[in-house]
């Protein structure tokens, strides 16, 4: 049986902010997704270039 744990506890008062907080993770998370794509972009392209360096095609 798996328990969830939220390390934050919850009040009324906090939503207002913990909504800000969602928002700024989730554009937070958006901007590394995005970075780890290029990365990956970058990666694979690199892979493609040492192959033709080798005569490969």
């Amino acid at each position: 049986e798996e328990v969830s744990f939220d390390p934050i506890p919850r009040t009324p008062e906090d939503s207002e902010k913990e909504s800000d907080d969602e928002e700024e993770q989730k554009s937070r998370l958006s901007e590394e997704a995005r970075i780890q794509e290029e990365e990956d972009a970058e990666e694979l392209y690199r892979d493609v270039n040492i192959n033709q360096g080798r005569g490969l095609q």
